[in-house]
Parts: C-alpha cells; sequence; structure tokens
C-alpha cells in the first residue's frame, strides 16, 4: 500500500508542480513539489522507497520538462541520500529541519541538474547569472515549500495507517 500512496502521490505532484507558475526573478526555477515529496520519502522512509520516490519523481520531472530523462533521477537520488545519511542527527517533525533540508536539496539539485545539463551539452550559451538565480530562486522556494509537502504527506501516510500518529 506505501508504494502505490508513493506513485499517487508523486503523480499529483508533478500535475501540481506542472501547473504552478515560474516567476522570472527566481530564474523561472519551478516549484519543487516533486523533491519535497523525495525528501519526505528520505527522512521517513527507509532507503528502498526513498530510491524508489528519487527515481520516479525524477522521470517525471524530466517528462514535464525538456530534460533528458534520467538527469533529474540522478540529482534526487543524490539529495535524497544524503539527506537520509543525516535523517538521525535533526528532529524529522520540525519545521525548520523540513526548510534547511528543503532549501539545501533544492539548491543542489538544481546546480547539480546545470552542471550535468552544460557538461551534456545540453544547455548552449547560458548566461552564468541566470545559472546563479536559478540555484536561489530554487533555494527560496525549496525552503517555503517544503514544510507545507512534509505535513501534507505526513497527514496522508496517517490517515492511510502507512505510519502510527506522533504523540
Amino acid at each position: 500500500m506505501t508504494a502505490l500512496t508513493m506513485l499517487f502521490t508523486l503523480v499529483c505532484g508533478a500535475v501540481l508542480q506542472a501547473v504552478l507558475p515560474t516567476w522570472r526573478w527566481f530564474g523561472h526555477a519551478n516549484v519543487p513539489i516533486l523533491l519535497g515529496i523525495v525528501l519526505y520519502y528520505a527522512v521517513t522512509h527507509p532507503r528502498g522507497m526513498l530510491l524508489g520516490a528519487a527515481v520516479i519523481g525524477g522521470l517525471l520531472q524530466d517528462a514535464l520538462g525538456m530534460i533528458p530523462l534520467g538527469y533529474s533521477s540522478f540529482c534526487f537520488c543524490v539529495v535524497a541520500l544524503s539527506a537520509a545519511r543525516f535523517k538521525d542527527i535533526v528532529f524529522e517533525h520540525e519545521v525548520i529541519t523540513h526548510m534547511l533540508f528543503g532549501a539545501l536539496a533544492a539548491g543542489l539539485s538544481t546546480l547539480l541538474l546545470y552542471l550535468l545539463l552544460i557538461g551534456a551539452g545540453v544547455v548552449v550559451g547560458a548566461r552564468p547569472g541566470w545559472g546563479a538565480l536559478k540555484v536561489i530562486g530554487s533555494v527560496i522556494l525549496g525552503g517555503v515549500v517544503s514544510p507545507f509537502v512534509f505535513e501534507a504527506m505526513g497527514a496522508l501516510d496517517r490517515m492511510l495507517g502507512n505510519v502510527e500518529a506522533r504523540e
């Protein structure tokens, strides 16, 4: 049941991410709904679930954009495994943790994806200032959106009985 929940939330997150607007002053960075869902699985579920969420979420993000398939999956796996590495030393149910993880993960995944696309020759002639603006915009959006994604995902998991309710 948990795998179906993960798939359902990733598809819903992809639709939501696709319809939310982007802003020029944030470098047209997408609102990182899919990354927030992947981070939720990285912090609250076993490694198999987080890798599944990262691969599927990345493929959905690539399919919605003009990115070769698999690039976002790699970036999501890197940030999810990094977040999972530190989940035991932070308070996983605190808003500040969600904001910090969301901001850092969004910035890191955007920077890594940008560098991968430049290295592959997909992004040609882009100005470095635009890339920096997109990374900064991703950091801000990740910090703002991630607590909401974590709360919604936690409520859904508790409602479906996938995790126990916290005290």
